[in-house]
């Protein structure tokens, strides 16, 4: 893939700030069971979000993040009031005797980033920044179980995070009720609307689906014809089977983001497959997500380079596996000519940042291009059989958990028997 274009794909793929947010005690949530209707035409949504979350017992308010929604109303058996500060929906609680709580929060708004609207061609579809959309804690390292009844009108077609489980007409319209069984952090959740094209393959049992509003089911096919392989290479690098019965890639609007169960790509992006087939980086990238990133998480922002230093790294693998050696080089020569550039430029900064708030374009291709460089690094100071060996020993190990660095680090040097200090500090601390 040209380097230019490389560089400006991942410059969009986390355009914002990080989600910081100041609790009073950090609530764990168990699980999200949401009810939501946008209204593509008006451009606005109403949902109602049921929350079931653990809180120290004597903590007296509890803040979840809620973007620039309208608060309608707040229902729990220890909630006194209710009060919106900014993006911080503050909720103040009565005396408890436990750490189990649930509310029901109803909302409504008009969203100008996270869920997006394409009146014109009947699309809607979310991006980062779910708070925009669904009242949420949007700490990373906060999983849980995600219910979503997506309510749409009768001829649009649904992709969510989870599984389709039912389908229930509603006069003039249908509510698609999706279930997750497994738990995420809250930015995994997204769901799209629209009426797209689509082609199906089944992988081992796992229905895979590939969408786009812009594309035959024929180009549909060919676009995503890498995908049984891509997700067999890293079944096989993790010593993880996929865990969900579906997955589904989506091309529409200008923005990459995994989600659970379901990627979206650029829609331009099939264009360019189409003319290379070997051009599959972005495929791979999100597809190795689901994996590394979305059930084995970064602890917090500052460790985000697990996350999309991983993924890219994986998708070069990919290429090595399908294409050859050097396909694998070229990938990591357009990586390392990032990085280089950047450190050119005086911008040079450890892997694990001290603070991840507002980070700049350079900040953001540190993460995934010195990281995914790093990476080669490691594999050649490892030796390929110890590398891959660990590899394989980190993902079993924190499969289903939050990590920090240190994390990754140890388990490589638990499964290599051998320290990785000095390697660590020069590149990554």
């Amino acid at each position: 893939m040209p380097l230019k274009y490389i560089t400006f794909i991942f410059a969009f793929l986390w355009p914002g700030p990080a989600y910081t947010l100041a609790f009073d005690t950090k609530p764990d949530v168990t699980s999200y069971t949401l009810t939501i209707e946008p209204r593509i035409d008006q451009g606005d949504l109403s949902g109602a979000v049921i929350i079931d979350f653990e809180l120290d017992k004597n903590a007296e308010s509890v803040i979840f993040a809620a973007g620039n929604l309208v608060i309608d109303t707040v229902v729990g058996a220890h909630v006194l009031g209710f009060r919106k500060t900014g993006a911080d929906l503050i909720l103040d609680l009565a005396k408890r005797t436990g750490t189990a709580n649930k509310v029901t929060i109803t909302y409504h708004g008009t969203p100008r980033k996270g869920l997006l609207f394409d009146a014109d061609n009947g699309l809607a579809y979310t991006v980062y920044h779910t708070s925009q959309w669904m009242v949420c804690n949007d700490s990373p390292d906060d999983k849980a179980l995600f219910n979503l009844d997506l309510v749409v009108a009768m001829d649009q077609r649904c992709v969510a995070s989870g599984v389709l489980f039912d389908k229930a007409r509603e006069h003039t319209k249908v509510c698609y009720s999706f279930r997750q069984t497994y738990e995420s952090p809250t930015y995994t959740y997204g769901f799209a609307i629209g009426d797209f094209n689509k082609a199906e393959e089944d992988f081992k049992g796992v229905q895979l689906a590939y969408l786009g509003h812009d594309y035959s089911s024929d180009q549909l096919k060919v676009i995503f014809r890498e995908t049984p392989a891509i997700l067999s290479f890293f079944e096989e690098k993790s010593g993880i089977d996929y865990y969900q019965s579906v997955y589904t890639q989506l091309l529409v609007g200008d923005y990459y983001q995994e989600m659970s169960g379901y990627s979206i790509l650029k829609a331009e992006y099939g264009n360019l497959v189409l003319k290379d087939p070997t051009e599959t980086n972005l495929i791979s990238h999100e597809l190795a997500h689901q994996w590394w990133g979305n059930r084995i998480s970064c602890k917090n922002w500052n460790h985000f380079w697990l996350n999309e230093a991983m993924a890219t790294f994986m998708s070069a693998a990919y290429n090595e596996h399908r294409f050859g050696r050097d396909k694998y080089h070229s990938d990591i020569e357009s990586y390392h000519k990032v990085y280089k550039a950047i450190k050119k430029r005086g911008n040079d900064k450890p892997l694990v940042f001290p603070n991840w708030s507002n980070p700049s374009r350079d900040d953001r291709n540190l993460v995934y291009f010195k990281g995914a460089y790093v990476l080669h690094l490691l594999r050649q100071e490892m030796g390929n059989q110890a590398f891959w060996k660990a590899i394989r020993f980190y993902s079993t190990k924190y499969f289903g958990k939050s990590v920090k660095t240190i994390d990754f680090q140890r388990a490589l040097e638990t499964s290599s028997g051998r320290s990785l200090d000095a390697f660590f500090d020069k590149w990554i601390y």
